[in-house]
């Protein structure tokens, strides 16, 4: 192993260790099962506000990427738990991420989801918001949920990855906010291969790219030595532009149609991050 690269792994391990201590007590955690129609099981993680006296606000469907687990979006469900807003985590394989089928199949037992693991209706307000294959994932489950107790308020993109089948492109896009943010070209996302689809306007988003972000980013502090030493490390200030944004745009989804203006394009905080020199393209 080159001494670059034992570094690296040096690095990134007490990243990792510091990451599993910090986020061990973060919300109330609970684990639950989707039932399927063919008779399995889909693991479930739940992160639920802590101390909260009333129900969360809303409920966030949140999906990692292929090859990872729940687990490693902790650092965005802790973000959005500290806003009173729970977080469902599924762990899907990825045979099912490559099966075209799965969505409907998915789509249809998470409808039919009413109730948290203690037996509290679900809130009516719901949000999707998927990294990497699960960004793709969940786009098509999008146009297939069909729950009259829940109503899709937007979807959060991260860094998605599209592939060349009809079936692993975006889905249809539906008449409710869509937000992105990616990360720079890597062979983690393949070559950022959906930014020519967004930056055409043929799939309306809002949001922005982060020029020197790498694709584990979108996990944060939750993130492993797996992720960084195969996608590389970037600056810690993507992460938390990432976290913050992310975070800001989901809860003001919730409070309203959508977010507060100072956090998108040519508002105030956004100008002031974008001044920092962290984003080379927009979406508007």
């Amino acid at each position: 192993m080159k001494l670059s690269l034992k570094l690296l792994f040096i690095a990134t391990s007490m990243m990792c260790s510091t990451a599993s201590e910090s986020f061990a007590a973060a919300g109330n955690k609970y684990q639950d099962n989707l039932n399927l129609d063919n008779g399995s099981r889909l693991p479930l993680t739940w992160l639920m506000p802590e101390k909260s006296p009333s129900a969360p606000r809303a409920v966030v469907l949140l999906q990692h990427g292929m090859m990872r687990h729940a687990e490693n979006m902790m650092s965005l469900a802790k973000a959005l738990t500290l806003r009173d807003v729970g977080v469902v985590l599924p762990d899907i394989t990825d045979e099912q991420f490559l099966d075209p089928l799965f969505p409907e199949v998915f789509a249809k037992a998470f409808s039919q989801k009413t109730k948290d693991p203690g037996g509290n209706p679900l809130p009516e307000k719901l949000i999707l918001a998927g990294f990497s294959a699960g960004a793709r994932f969940l786009s098509r489950v999008a146009a297939l949920i069909e729950n009259d107790q829940q109503k899709l308020r937007g979807v959060l993109l991260l860094d998605p990855v599209v592939g060349q089948l009809p079936e692993q492109q975006l889905g249809p896009r539906l008449n409710v906010p869509y937000f992105t943010i990616l990360a720079k070209p890597s062979r983690c996302n393949a070559d950022g291969n959906v930014l020519p689809l967004l930056e055409s306007g043929r799939f309306q988003t809002l949001g922005f790219r982060l020029k020197s972000a790498s694709h584990c980013d979108f996990e944060g502090r939750t993130s492993d030595t797996f992720c960084y030493l195969y996608c590389g490390l970037s600056p810690r200030k993507n992460s938390e532009a990432i976290e913050v944004f992310a975070s800001e745009w989901i809860s003001g989804l919730i409070d309203s149609n959508s977010p507060h203006a100072d956090f998108l394009p040519g508002g105030k905080v956004f100008e002031l991050w974008q001044k920092q020199g962290l984003f080379d393209s927009v979406f508007k």
